[in-house]
């Protein structure tokens, strides 16, 4: 039997091999290769773990080798594999008939904690062929979500010589999992309350949303406080459908990675929304550290990155943003090593008019002067507000406005976000990507084609408005998306000018237009 453990490098990671040799000498444990603190410290947990589990820890010098010895070794999920591997060695549990992998933490009294990057050392151990994986209680439902019926819950150390010996026998899996134990298909999650429904006399603000769902643009919000601007962003999950299988799979497994996947979780099936503070670091949103873990934009993978009061972010943070905006992942390169993780998200930006929030605002004066304004709106920068291709001003809504009947519901928007998204699938079959914001540029010619009479009218405007190439890519995507929303072969004059009309806040526009 080989013992494996899991350390993660980038989304894929590496499986390591946990080689044990015991030989006569002085009692000790030496661990070689590249292992960090957190695993250094494990020989004295796996130590007190063996003996408080009804174990002989041996009397002999015991040097564990974590191959490959040049990558560095982070963690604690390294305790439970060391300690199976010391008890094989030592002829304590039986041999299991096939390689394993392991992971977990162990108390001093011999319970195995849980352990973040399951989900991926899984997924990692099935590409390498392994058959089966020794995992926490806790973890068990996200191992289960790949591995089956080949993932066994160990909740105590002194329970592994049991579970190899049911493993050699070819006995099925335990299920009594304690707390965070059942099969491996959790209760579905709910669609969140926050209902468009909510949102009234801001017509064109549900509209952006729409498009935004459907076709996967990026959307800028901006208008003075208290308009709705967060209102409207946290409507935006309830216009998106569950995630596919491969899409729910990656994202359960960044979250994993993170350590932010709650205990007893299986498959995430609800597009995540994350909605991080403006005091955030690079390495917080963009993500690395010295563990090298995904940030916020990986977590926000399948569903929105929501940056409320995004001139407050650092700049360094916002202009990080850029090339994931587009190629749709992050490398983060150091000099020990590099990691790439999916960023896939729908970014969700609001901001003032104004430092003080009061421009544009009835029956406020604004005392910011012309420079203060300009200073405020280039915190984003050009470049970073050339990518958002929906730019809407909210302005707050009046007491009749509040009295009127509600709109539609996100029930109902969702089955036309949901309808276009099925037309976007069909039309990009076969490309990396589904959705019409993604489109490179030859897509965009093929399928964003116009008759001449509307295309003669879309240069001539476009020539007006000054808009970039990026900025003429942008309009047309949006133009396409609202023609999917209308089941619309054809992209016709009124989907360019509603495209327009989300474009006609230029980067310049926006330091002096009011809502």
């Amino acid at each position: 039997m080989k013992v494996y453990a899991f350390e993660a490098v980038g989304f894929r990671g590496q499986l390591v091999t946990v080689e044990v040799d015991i030989r006569r000498g002085i009692p000790a444990v030496d661990i070689v290769g590249l292992p960090d603190g957190a695993v250094k410290e494990s020989r004295e947990r796996v130590r007190a773990a063996v003996r408080n589990s009804g174990y002989d820890f041996p009397m002999d010098r015991i040097l564990v080798n974590l191959a490959p010895a040049g990558i560095r070794k982070a963690g604690a999920g390294f305790d439970l594999p060391i300690a199976l591997a010391i008890l094989h060695a030592s002829g304590q549990i039986p041999d299991p008939g096939s390689d394993i992998l392991a992971l977990g933490e162990l108390e001093l009294s011999g319970t195995v904690r849980n352990s973040p990057g399951v989900l991926p050392a899984v997924a990692a151990g099935l590409a390498a062929g392994l058959e089966s994986f020794i995992v926490p209680p806790a973890n068990v439902n996200e191992a289960r979500v790949l591995a089956g019926a080949q993932a066994w819950p160990l909740a105590r150390l002194a329970d592994a010589a049991g579970t190899l010996a049911e493993l050699r026998d070819g006995l099925e899996p335990r299920h009594d999992c304690g707390d965070h134990g059942g099969t491996s298909q959790p209760k579905a999650e709910t669609v969140p309350d926050m209902d468009i429904s909510v949102i009234r006399g801001q017509g064109k603000v549900r509209r952006a949303l729409e498009l935004a769902a459907a076709g996967g643009h990026h959307l800028l919000l901006f208008g003075p406080p208290g308009g709705g601007k967060t209102l409207a962003a946290r409507c935006l999950p309830s216009l998106l459908s569950d995630m596919g299988d491969d899409e729910a799979i990656e994202a359960t497994a960044l979250h994993s990675l993170a350590g932010a996947l709650p205990p007893g979780s299986g498959l995430m099936r609800r597009p995540p929304f994350r909605a991080p503070h403006h005091g955030a670091s690079a390495e917080g949103i963009v993500g690395g550290g010295k563990a090298h873990r995904p940030g916020e934009i990986s977590l926000a993978h399948g569903g929105i990155l929501f940056l409320d009061e995004a001139p407050e972010f650092k700049t360094d943070v916002l202009q990080a943003l850029r090339e994931p905006m587009e190629t749709r992942t992050i490398t983060i390169a150091r000099a020990d090593r590099s990691a790439s993780y999916p960023a896939c998200f729908i970014l969700v930006v609001a901001c003032n008019p104004c430092p003080c929030g009061n421009l544009g605002r009835p029956g406020a004066v604004c005392l910011c002067s012309r420079e203060e304004i300009r200073r405020y709106w280039r915190r984003l920068g050009g470049p970073f507000l050339d990518r958002i291709d929906l730019r809407v001003p909210v302005v707050p809504a009046g007491m009749a406005d509040l009295a009127t009947p509600q709109g539609e519901g996100s029930l109902r928007v969702r089955k036309r976000v949901r309808d276009a998204r099925d037309i976007q699938r069909q039309r990009h079959r076969g490309m990396p990507w589904s959705l019409n914001a993604h489109m490179s540029v030859g897509s965009i010619e093929r399928h964003c084609s116009l008759d001449p009479d509307t295309a003669g009218w879309f240069s001539q405007t476009a020539t007006t408005m000054g808009l970039s190439s990026r900025a003429l890519h942008g309009v047309l995507k949006v133009a396409r998306t609202a023609a999917d929303l209308d089941a619309s072969a054809r992209i016709h004059t009124a989907h360019l000018a509603e495209a327009l009309d989300y474009r006609r806040y230029g980067d310049e526009d926006l330091y002096w237009q009011t809502p």
